[in-house]
């Protein structure tokens, strides 16, 4: 997966970074709209507002998150590039964006007309069941799993995404007959996962720690390289030799394919200042996002990176065109 860069430098330049907004050009001179191809309450939408008030100070104007979730992100793609490319609107996604045109006929291509800035961070997530299910880890629901044949529904929240993928690649890896049932974000999902009409769901740390802890749902794995300290004894998917099935999320934020350098780099050096925060830092913790403090180089190559694996992935799950399989 994408990794990961120390935060040294990052925290270390944003003093600097400070005194040079104070002399910086016109832009930007009105609120900066953020586009998300997530709901209200998603990974995207918290992790966009945990860096909203940095960026405000980085930047000057109000950091304003316009969630527009549906259509796997094709919704808010439309909607991002029918704006001026003008640096005033701008888009937020989750890595898994860049596999868009491997699964379906888009309007647009996904990596051709969206303009890498930066790097938020990358997503801690819990594979998670209903107390429903008798499986405490991996191992023991693929039991059950193999035990009911075609009976187990598990949470897509688009195709793509790491809650899709990981699943897929679980039936391959463990050789299971479980169905996708597709859902416009995560949020909705999980609470067909919490009334037990689902069997499994991976999800965003942030949205079901909560439900965790208090029986709610089980956490039977953790889609991450270290157990969580508020879930002890959660292994990991990789204690689990489950590792090879992970796909983690990481948070791009894009600008239009034409946007001027000058303004990439303004709002690049925005966000990496942002990450370097103290405030930003604890907020992102929170909702268990490792901070990548990336350039916009670093960032293109990371979702080429990202473009090519998940081809590979979608390939060998054989997902056709417009999300069939």
């Amino acid at each position: 997966m994408i990794s990961r860069r120390s935060l040294i430098g990052a925290a270390a330049s944003a003093p600097l970074f400070g005194s040079r907004l104070a002399g910086a050009d016109t832009y930007p001179s009105k609120p900066i709209r953020v586009i998300l191809t997530g709901p209200v309450g998603g990974l995207i939408d918290v992790s966009g507002r945990a860096i909203g008030d940095a960026m405000q100070h980085n930047l000057g104007q109000p950091w304003i998150i316009d969630p527009r979730p549906g259509a796997n992100g094709m919704m808010a793609g439309q909607i991002f590039l029918s704006s001026p490319a003008d640096g005033y609107t701008l888009f937020l996604s989750v890595s898994g964006h860049v596999a868009l045109n491997f699964l379906m006929k888009a309007p647009y291509d996904a990596m051709k007309d969206f303009q890498p800035i930066g790097m938020i961070g990358v997503s801690t997530a819990l594979l998670c069941v209903p107390p429903s299910v008798p499986a405490n880890n991996v191992e023991e629901f693929v039991a059950y799993a193999r035990a009911n044949p075609g009976k187990l529904n598990y949470l897509n929240s688009a195709n793509g995404t790491g809650a899709h993928l990981l699943p897929e690649l679980m039936k391959i890896k463990y050789k299971l007959d479980i169905t996708s049932i597709s859902y416009k974000g995560l949020p909705p999902g999980v609470q067909d996962l919490l009334a037990g009409r689902l069997e499994l769901g991976m999800v965003s740390t942030t949205i079901v720690i909560n439900h965790v802890k208090a029986g709610r749902l089980k956490a039977i794995g953790v889609v991450g390289p270290n157990r969580l300290p508020e879930l002890p004894d959660v292994p990991t998917m990789g204690e689990q030799g489950a590792g090879d099935v992970e796909v983690r999320s990481s948070l791009p934020l894009y600008g239009h394919k034409d946007l001027p350098q000058s303004i990439v780099q303004r709002v690049n050096q925005a966000l990496v200042a942002s990450l370097g925060d103290a405030e930003t830092l604890k907020r992102l913790k929170q909702v268990y996002v490792e901070p990548l403090p990336f350039t916009p180089a670093e960032t293109a190559k990371a979702l080429n990176d990202e473009h090519v694996r998940l081809g590979k992935v979608i390939e060998q799950l054989g997902i056709k065109a417009d999300g069939g399989s």
